[in-house]
Formats: structure tokens, sequence, C-alpha cells
């Protein structure tokens, strides 16, 4: 796919950040060295190797350049902390990590433990830059097919360990046709990336989806309202990706805010990863002058429905792609406008769940991937996503956290007897994990104490926002902690 479009428009911008343009050629070329300088270190079709970088263009060369190598490219997100990460390079055999000095010290204290690790390559540092540089720029010769596995992006699992999730090229190119048809996205489109490359809808649907059409992608490194208004009006972006947060973050801005910049070229937006709110959707369609589109997909299985240019309704996730059905608990189709569970089958789906085939089969069952979202269909056809208890969170950002991961950790604490996260509904941000504990007789602690605590343990993206100390956590009748509980009582 990089290939044709670097042949096609060899000069065309790939990537922008800041200052930084690189064209479809340089991004085909330097990837290529990659893939050779990786394959003169020993590496081998198939061999899992990993990334843990902050979004750059470096970051989308090592992808292509492993890819293209014929290796599984292991996707890390680069907030997480050494415990995290120090499972996750075991749980994914990842035997090269490609890194930057930045997490020179977070690696420190688990990188001399891990032997099966052969290769730790800084982007920024002279080996790298010695090594690619003196690569050939030529593509490597490697078969490579379409149900060939490309990619592992881990996610949150409700055990409170993280699954990696496995995708094929086919399951990965087959998402780009389907995303750029339904925007009527063009090659002259410039888009507006503000969404972490580590997650899915970031890599696959923004970034992918974008370079078979040869668009030119802009990476905003960190999202704050400001940065996106400064990034469209300078780069004259025309479509703006984001998540829930984003989107209401700038449909709050005062309209004299919004006067300072040129938002004329914008003309459309897309989200998903979490619910929306459709007032404040209407808001920022008002406000921005341009037209949203909604989806809604998982990592697992990236596209179930989605709203086009030309067909949507806001406050749903769109129209079902493909084969979905919605079921009830007996595994049979609701009728319509009936809340059920989401299942679907189609080419956006995962292989599978890395190294745990029972987890899989839990999963994907007679050739249809099983959500375990709620959701209705109503009488036009649209899809809406219905909240409820879960033991993963979803934040308004679009981010999972898996509640028994942060229990876990909670539990470790020497005055914690009892603990649960729980995700509390807030109008503007979405599920806000809170945390209820109950302390152990005759000890002590602080929120202080216990945010503390969890910050040597958990990325900060995990961290209980909420701490309440209570006395006593409702259980249900087999006696494990009853959530639902917990979480309406927050609502009255």
């Amino acid at each position: 796919m990089l290939e044709k479009t670097a042949r096609e428009l060899p000069q065309k911008e790939a990537i922008i950040l800041g200052s930084r343009r690189v064209s479809y050629q340089e991004l085909d070329e330097t990837s290529n060295r990659v893939a050779n300088a990786l394959m003169g270190l020993g590496m081998k079709r198939g061999d899992h190797i990993a990334i843990l970088q902050s979004d750059s263009p470096e970051w989308l060369t090592g992808y292509f350049g492993i890819t293209k190598a014929g290796g599984v490219v292991v996707v890390l997100n680069s907030r997480l902390k050494a415990s995290e990460l120090n499972f996750l390079l075991r749980d994914s055999d990842s035997k090269i990590l490609i890194t930057e000095k930045t997490f020179s010290q977070v690696l420190s204290s688990i990188l001399p433990t891990m032997p099966f690790l052969k290769h730790t390559i800084e982007v920024d540092g002279d080996v790298y830059k010695e090594t690619v540089g003196n690569s050939s720029s030529a593509s490597p010769v490697v078969e490579i097919k379409d149900e060939d596995e490309a990619t592992i992006i881990y996610v949150a699992g409700m055990s409170g360990k993280p699954k990696g999730v496995v995708h094929t090229h086919a399951s990965i190119t087959s998402a780009f046709p389907t995303v750029s048809e339904g925007l009527e996205q063009k090659e002259e489109d410039i888009i507006i990336n503000p969404i972490p490359l580590s997650s899915a809808l970031s890599l696959i649907v923004a970034t992918q989806a974008s370079f078979m059409k040869g668009s030119t992608l802009v990476i905003v490194p960190r999202f704050t309202p400001r940065a996106i208004l400064e990034t469209v009006e300078k780069k004259r972006g025309t479509i703006l990706y984001g998540v829930p947060a984003m989107h209401n973050a700038l449909a709050t801005l005062d309209e004299e805010i919004l006067a300072r910049y040129d938002l004329s070229s914008l003309k459309m937006a897309v989200t998903a990863g979490a619910k929306s709110i459709p007032d404040l959707l209407k808001r920022f369609e008002d406000k921005l002058s341009l037209t949203l589109c909604e989806m809604y997909g998982l990592t697992e299985y990236f596209i179930i429905s989605m709203g086009t240019l030309r067909n949507r309704k806001l406050g749903t996730a769109g129209k079902p792609i493909g084969d979905v059905k919605i079921i009830d608990d007996s595994e049979k189709e609701v009728p319509q406008g009936m809340v059920g569970k989401v299942i679907a089958k189609g080419p956006y789906m995962m292989k599978g769940y890395y190294k745990m085939p029972q987890v899989t089969a839990q999963v994907i069952k007679d050739g249809y991937f099983h959500t375990g979202n709620s959701a209705r269909i109503d009488e036009d056809g649209y899809l809406s996503i219905v909240e409820e208890e879960s033991l993963t969170i979803v934040t308004s950002a679009g981010i999972n956290i898996s509640a028994t991961e942060v229990e876990n950790v909670l539990l470790e604490h020497p005055s914690i007897a009892e603990a649960a996260l729980v995700g509390i509904p807030n109008r503007l941000k979405g599920q806000i994990p809170t945390a209820f504990i109950v302390l152990k007789e005759g000890k002590g602690a602080t929120e202080r104490d216990i945010r503390s605590f969890c910050r040597q343990r958990l990325a900060d993206f995990k961290l209980p926002r909420r701490i309440n100390f209570v006395d006593n956590l409702p259980k249900t009748g087999s006696g494990e902690i009853d959530r639902k509980q917990i979480r309406e009582k927050q609502r009255r």
C-alpha cells in the first residue's frame, strides 16, 4: 500500500510534525532502510519487534520498516511504567525494541533482566543513524501473505492481565477503503490527528487509511484546544480526528476564542473510542461549521458501524458495516429497537489474542466476534451504544482501563483491606475512574499516600481520579463486590 502511494505521489507530503515534512518517497525509502537494517541485525520473518516511542515520523518509519521485513509490530503505549512494560515485552516475546532516549530511565531497571531481547535501538542515537543511514533504500525481498500476522496491540483485560490483539495484513488493510469511502477522503485532504499512534483508531483508521489515499497526516503530539486550532489554521486541515473528550473541549470554547482562528478549511471531524453526547456534538458541528461522523469499533474489530459523510445521525455510531447482529443472553437476535449484545462478522476482525486461545474462543464463536458491548439499532437502522456497568472502564478519551488491574495494585498497599474501581458517569468526562477503599483495622492511609503508591506502579491514565474511603463495600449474593450498586449510589 505504501509503495503504491509512493510510486504515484513521490513528492507529496505524507507526514507533517511541526516544521518537519516527510514525503511519501522519503517515508517509503527510509522504512526500507529500517527493514534492511533490522534484517542485518538478524531479524527473521515473523519475529516480534516492539516500538516504544513518542509520536513522530520515526515511529511510522519503524512501523513500516518492521512490516516490510516481515516482522510483527508490537505496539507499546508510551505512557506505561516499568512494571507494565516489563510484562508486555515478556508476554509479546519481542526480540528487538525500537525506542528513544526519553525512555532510557524507565527501561533501565528491566532491560538487564531480558536476555530474549537481543537488541534495543534508540532512534535518536548514533548507532541507529549510522546503521539505518548505511542500509539500502531498496525494498527488501520478503514474501508476505495476507494471512501473515502484522501487528499486536495490547488492550485491558477483565482479569487485570493485558491481552495482545493480533491482526493480520488482511484485517488491517480491509479497513482502509471502508473508512476513506465513507468519509469521501481525497488525496488533497489534510488530516489533523491528535490521537496517539499506539491507538488502533489512530494507527489503522486515521493514519494508514490516509496513506492509502495519498492524503497528508499532521501529527499533533499533545492535545490542547489551542494546539488543534493553531494546527488547523496553519496547515489548512480538512479532516479532524478525535475522541469525545477532545471534541467536547472544542465544543465548549467561547465563540470569541474560535473567531481568532481561520478554520474555514475544516470540513469534517471524526469521533470514536467512547460514547458521545448528542447536544455537545451538535454544538461542536455548529461552532466549527463542519460535519461530524461517528464510528464504533474496537481494537479487536476495527469498524462495526460508521456514520458517513452522507449518511449519519448524531448521537448514534452510524449504521452497521457488514454482518452485525444484536443478540440476547441465549444468543438469539433481538427485535429492532431492543437492547442486546453486539456481535459482528467481517474482514476487520482480529486473528485472536496472543497466546490466549481459551480467551479467544470465548469471544470468537461461529465466526462472529462477541464485543460484550450493549447496543440497540433504531427504526432507521442506526446503532447506539448503551452504557452499562463493566469491569472495563471507558473514559471520554476513549481509553480502556481494567478495573481488576487497578484493584490488584491497590490491594498490594499494606493498609488496604478491600478495593473497588468503578467508572462513575460524568457528562463531559465520560466514566471517571473512582476508587472505593476499605482500610484494614488499625491502619491508616491518605489519598496522597495511595496516589503515590499507585503512580509508581501504574501508567498515569490508569490512576484513580477520585478516592473514597468507606467502611464497607456492598456484596452480591455470591460474595463478590457489587460494582453496580456502588455506581447507582453515586448517581443519586
